[in-house]
């Protein structure tokens, strides 16, 4: 009965795996096609942030938030606070800042 539990256990994990690769393999190819219909490159980006920041931009990345094409750049502030700073991909302007 031990071992009949233990290969059930092991089919669905294995099941649940799968399917979890398979979404983030979906996942990967939508923020892919959205990077690719970019308008602006992660340097105009960099600029923006920059423009933006009270401080250094300590990161910056392409990533889709609710759908939508964004470079999320971080910066720190003199004080050590840090703020994410949201760009539009496609226009290049600040959709949002938030601590």
């Amino acid at each position: 009965m031990k071992r009949m539990i233990s290969l059930t256990a092991l089919i669905t994990g294995g099941a649940v795996a799968m399917a979890s690769v398979t979404w983030a393999e979906t996942e990967n190819s939508k923020e892919m096609t959205l990077f690719s219909e970019a308008q602006i490159d992660i340097q105009r980006a960099l600029t923006v942030a920059l423009d933006s920041a009270d401080g250094k931009i300590a990161s910056i990345e392409f990533e889709s938030e609710d759908g939508k094409a964004v470079y999320e750049a971080v910066a720190v502030a003199p004080d050590g606070s840090m703020t994410e700073i949201l760009i539009n991909a496609d226009d290049g302007t600040v959709t949002a800042e938030r601590p």
